[in-house]
């Protein structure tokens, strides 16, 4: 079984991908059962602020394996690096007796606008990222087939402890949680927000949306929105929603990693 955690379909799309080239199954977190009795378990989600989101470790400290699975990895998408994320993972699942045999990162466009200096990619390197992801999810999936350990294949980035240990704990107590949300005039309270969450944090009062308090941060909200009305404090005004062509490019991927694989 892959258990996933997506907000915005990145790693969906990543987790739907490997399902098929590795002939297993697909299901979100929010969705799964905790007794876990699967032989072979993948975990597949995005990098949170260096490190895995909180839904998927709360999933995680929930989990009760009934088996002890023979073949554990994870793929954690991100749209740079991702720190000490595969330590993080690694450590919250030997607490609850699982081990982690291999695990991979996988560069994808970014998502992420909540302070300065981040934005969506532009449309050249969302083209780039999604060039290289059907031979690069290709190769994962072999990996995964022949039952590879050992693999630690991510991309850490500079100063990875300083980021995982340091700027993590910082950034979820100032700049995280549903209280930075906000709408402008432009809403017409058309509800995108309300399905696109993936938690139902966000419910209609008298056609606005209200956050109710649980939120995990992955901008489902702001990126779903279709007139661009959702603000995340003060930090994304005039930032861009998600780029609408690595979404129109997802079936194309899909059978370009068909096409490629051979098993």
């Amino acid at each position: 079984m892959i258990l996933y955690f997506s907000g915005n379909g990145n790693s969906r799309f990543v987790a739907e991908a490997l399902a098929r080239t590795t002939h297993d199954r697909a299901v979100p977190v929010t969705e799964a059962p905790t007794d876990l009795q699967d032989e072979v378990l993948g975990w597949v989600f995005p990098v949170h602020a260096w490190g895995p989101p909180k839904v998927l470790c709360d999933f995680i400290r929930r989990t009760k394996p009934m088996t002890r699975p023979t073949y554990v990895y994870a793929v954690c998408t991100c749209g740079d690096d991702v720190g000490r994320t595969d330590r993080l993972l690694r450590k919250s699942l030997h607490e609850r007796g699982i081990g982690l045999s291999s695990v991979w990162s996988l560069q994808m466009p970014n998502t992420y606008i909540g302070l300065p200096g981040f934005d969506v990619d532009a449309a050249d390197v969302v083209d780039r990222k999604v060039r290289a992801l059907p031979p690069r999810l290709v190769e994962i999936a072999s990996c995964i087939n022949r039952r590879q350990t050992d693999i630690v294949d991510v991309v850490p980035g500079a100063f990875p402890w300083c980021k995982s240990h340091v700027l993590r704990p910082l950034f979820y107590k100032l700049f995280t949680g549903d209280r930075h949300f906000s709408t402008t005039p432009s809403c017409t309270g058309c509800g995108h927000c309300t399905k696109a969450c993936p938690l139902h944090n966000i419910i209609l009062v008298e056609g606005r949306p209200v956050w109710q308090g649980h939120c995990t941060d992955c901008l489902a909200c702001y990126h779903r929105c279709p007139h661009h009305a959702i603000r995340f404090g003060r930090w994304s005004k005039g930032k861009g929603q998600m780029n609408r062509e690595w979404q129109h490019s997802e079936e194309l991927c899909r059978r370009s990693i068909s096409s490629s694989t051979k098993y």
